[in-house]
This record gives structure tokens, sequence and C-alpha cells, in this order.
């Protein structure tokens, strides 16, 4: 009996420390806010391309189709360290894989299938000179970061570690250096983290050009507003009408059958 009362407590000790090592550790947290920039380069360019607004999120690491990854999570599913690229493609059903990357337009860039012109076709080196391609995600770990950590391998447990971050998905040619592949313009990011949370643009994929935080030229005509059912311009209120003169007060009969004021005289 007591063999068995010892077991069923290594038992539940086994357990508890497996639950303690699989908790989420670290941030984000829930009721953690931040926002990443995340650019795709394909062999020497940066594709302008960007994945559509995510009207269902349901884990809240997602996008609003502006080129941002709005990370703010609902549950602790997707916390600490499960707060990762991974589960930002689970969230926008988009393919990732280590060699594999889905396109917004539904193309897949292949390492198999598809190659990146080599950057030096004279090399002596045949793995050089031969086109090829590789698939790699670059973080800038701040705004301020100039040099990124790139990764190669496990590509969907990539995390978010803070706000303002950076990540390129690059497929680019086996022998071109990490530092050869350019950091995107984060002129937008800057002015969104400036903004105050009420001031951040919801954008989805209807805006081709993106959110304009600053009006301007690229202000919409008349014709573009969507059709509402609220007047275009409210009436102007109408003046309150003068106040009506208090009546005079009625006369009353004394005894007598005299008719007299009700005022004292």
């Amino acid at each position: 009996m007591l063999l068995v009362v010892a077991l069923g407590v290594v038992l539940i000790l086994v357990a508890r420390n497996e639950r303690s090592a699989n908790a989420p550790a670290g941030p984000p947290r829930l009721g953690d806010h931040w926002h990443s920039l995340y650019a795709i380069y394909d062999c020497d360019e940066f594709i302008f391309d960007l994945y559509p607004n995510d009207v269902d999120d349901q884990s809240g690491i997602h996008t609003h189709g502006d080129g941002l990854i709005h990370i703010h999570p609902f549950h602790t599913g997707v916390t600490g360290q499960f707060a990762t690229m991974g589960a930002f493609m689970r969230e926008i059903e988009v393919e990732l894989t280590d060699s594999t990357l889905e396109l917004p337009d539904g193309t897949i860039l292949d390492e198999s299938d598809d190659a990146c012109a080599s950057p030096d076709p004279d090399s002596d080196d045949a793995a050089v000179a031969e086109p090829g391609a590789e698939l790699r995600i670059m973080r800038w770990e701040t705004l301020q970061a100039e040099k990124a950590l790139a990764f190669t391998d496990d590509l969907s447990d990539v995390r978010f570690l803070g706000d303002g971050q950076i990540f390129v998905f690059a497929f680019v040619h086996p022998s071109v250096d990490n530092a050869d592949i350019p950091r995107p313009d984060d002129a937008f990011l800057r002015a969104y983290l400036n903004l105050p949370p009420e001031d951040q643009p919801l954008i989805d994929d209807s805006n081709e050009e993106g959110p304009i935080l600053d009006g301007g030229e690229n202000e919409p005509a008349e014709g573009d507003l969507p059709e509402t059912s609220e007047p275009a311009e409210l009436p102007e209120p109408a003046e309150p009408p003068e106040p009506a003169e208090p009546p005079e007060p009625a006369a009353e009969e004394n005894s007598m059958g005299n008719k007299q004021s009700s005022a004292a005289s």
C-alpha cells in the first residue's frame, strides 16, 4: 500500500514538473501589446505585397494588412516561448517551413524548385557559381539595431521578443552574406509606435497604399468614401424661441363680490 502511495506521489511530481517546463516563460504576456514590422526579400528585391487583414483573429498574433505583426496574446498558448513566427503564420493561414514560404499572392517560394542567380557566376566554387536558394529569417532586435540575427533552421520557432522588432523573410542565394541582406524601411513602424493607441490606424487589404498617418495629397476624394446613413453635414441648430411673457395673475372675487388682485396692494 505504501509503495502505491509513494508511486502516486512520484507521478504527480513528474507531471507537475513537466507542466512547469512547458508553461509559457517570459514576454509577451497577456495584456502586452507589441508591433513588429515584416518584409519579404526575394533574391535581390523586396516584394511589396502584404498579407491581408486577418478579420477572424483567434490568437492575438495577426496582421491588419498593414505590413505589421500585431502581438497582443489572447491566451497563454501564444505567450512567452509560444509567441513565434509559426503562431503568426498559423493565424493568417500561410505556409512556412524551413525551405518554403507562401507569398501574399499564394505563390510558394521553395528552395528545391526556385533559385536565385549567383552573385558571382564566375566563381571557381560551383556552389557559388550555380543558381540556388536559401530561406532565412532576419531579425533586428530593436529599431536602433544595425545588425540582424539570421535564422535558417526551425523558422517557425523564431520568437517575438519585444516591441518594435523588424523581420525579413529572405529568399536568397546561399552564398549571400547576412550583412548584404538589406534592412527594410521602418518609417511606418516608427510613426505607428509614436502614436497613442487610439490613433493607431487599423488597415484592411482594401487600401493598397497602406495607412496614411498625416493626410496630404492621398486624402480620399468625396466619391471614394463609403456610403453611410449619416448625413454629410449636420444642420445648424435652430435658435431657441423667445420666452413668453408670464400671464397676468387672475383676479379673484372677494366675499363682497368685488374683484381684487392676488398681489398685495
